[in-house]
């Protein structure tokens, strides 16, 4: 009991209506226990709470209070919520948390939690991590313009933001070293006259994700008003969305960034034009690529990876050392094995290319899977570290 520090982190699950005034008891126990602690919190609705109409109110405001008194020793916090507070929340931006370093809201109709404590996170000289899901996108964004400087975050995570808000945060966060947006929307008409004079040079982001859910655009535009020469990891989750690459390449020429990991999730190219963007990319050494149902990867993108000591020029992507395949890939017999193997040799010294050590593959359907294993089990009896993942589950090949 008078150890403080056992004390220091709780998770509390909601999983029907007696749980608020049932655990709000042992909850305040607890934390009387944690001295002058820094204190890990979490506060999440089960999943047999959730109510199907997403408008209903959720009241968690006998718990939702006694954590934000003791606002003062917050160091991480976790909250996944549904519905609305009207409790101390609705002045706890006069509260201030000092020792705050990691702040996450997950949930649907959470504003009324998220917008008063967005206001004192500002004053939060040690927070480096905010994740934003759920949360009114524009609200904040224009809360966030109102309490800078915003210096101390490294990480943002957030949804629903457009072009536009995506460039105010990367103004209002001058530090940030991993974003990322999801759900992320292009504007459906071109972005030149909206965000002329509106160019974009950050100097220290060196991850950026974008899970992009609208095909109204193209991506191309986005690119045109990024430098970003800090830039080392990509991942780009496109869902069939088209990609022309045209900015892309001016985007990197600009930047004079060296790419050492790129995510690309289904997105609408073909082979050949797999291998046009990975010849951008000389400096990769982590790839990912989900092929597209309309698009499987053949053997082009292969050959191309494929090393050939005896050739004057070297294969894709030389300094490779991480491949994770997936999706609707359709090589040849052997073609996949053979990139693998003239990639994977015990033998680098006189190599022009870096040797590979890791093969992920992830096979769409199940005769996939037959028809590549043994190739497959063969190059990993070489040494090579392969994973073969099967088929997503409850999809099978008719």
């Amino acid at each position: 009991m008078s150890l403080s520090s056992l004390w220091s982190s709780i998770s509390v699950t909601i999983h029907d209506d007696d749980d608020v005034e049932r655990q709000v008891e042992g909850v305040e126990a607890w934390l009387g226990r944690s001295g002058i602690q820094p204190l890990a919190i979490s506060l999440c609705l089960g999943d047999r709470y959730r109510p199907m109409d997403w408008g209903a109110e959720v009241d968690l405001d006998p718990i939702m209070d006694l954590f934000i008194s003791f606002i003062g020793r917050w160091e991480n916090v976790h909250f996944d919520l549904m519905g609305s507070f009207c409790g101390s929340t609705s002045s706890v931006h006069l509260l201030r948390a000092p020792l705050l370093r990691r702040f996450k809201v997950f949930g649907v109709g959470v504003d009324s939690v998220a917008e008063p404590l967005f206001s004192m996170l500002s004053a939060s000289p040690h927070l480096t991590d905010l994740t934003l899901h759920g949360v009114c996108d524009t609200k904040v964004i224009h809360i966030a313009e109102s309490f800078r400087p915003w210096s101390q975050l490294t990480r943002f995570q957030m949804h629903c933001l457009d072009v536009r808000e995506c460039y105010k945060v990367l103004r209002l966060f001058p530090n940030l070293v991993d974003c990322t947006l999801e759900s992320f929307a292009l504007l459906d008409h071109p972005l030149s006259p909206v965000l002329q004079g509106t160019s974009i040079v950050h100097q220290c982001l060196r991850a950026l994700t974008l899970d992009i859910e609208t095909y109204d655009s193209d991506l191309d535009d986005f690119f045109d008003y990024l430098t970003l020469p800090a830039l080392s990891t990509l991942v780009l989750i496109l869902d069939g969305l088209q990609w022309q690459r045209t900015s892309f390449k001016a985007f990197l020429s600009r930047s004079g960034c060296s790419l050492n990991t790129i995510k690309l999730h289904t997105i609408a190219l073909s082979t050949d034009e797999f291998v046009e963007l990975l010849s951008l990319l000389p400096t990769l050494k982590e790839l990912l690529i989900r092929g597209s149902v309309f698009n499987p990867l053949g053997d082009t993108l292969f050959r191309s990876l494929k090393y050939d000591e005896t050739a004057e020029e070297s294969c894709l992507c030389p300094e490779l050392e991480v491949i994770d395949l997936g999706g609707f890939i359709a090589p040849s017999n052997g073609m996949l094995a053979q990139m693998l193997g003239s990639r994977y040799r015990s033998d680098t010294s006189q190599s022009r290319i870096a040797c590979l050590q890791k093969v992920i593959v992830t096979f769409d359907v199940e005769y996939r899977l037959d028809k590549y294993s043994k190739e497959l089990k063969e190059i990993g009896e070489r040494g090579l570290d392969v994973e073969v993942k099967p088929c997503p589950s409850g999809y099978k090949y008719v």
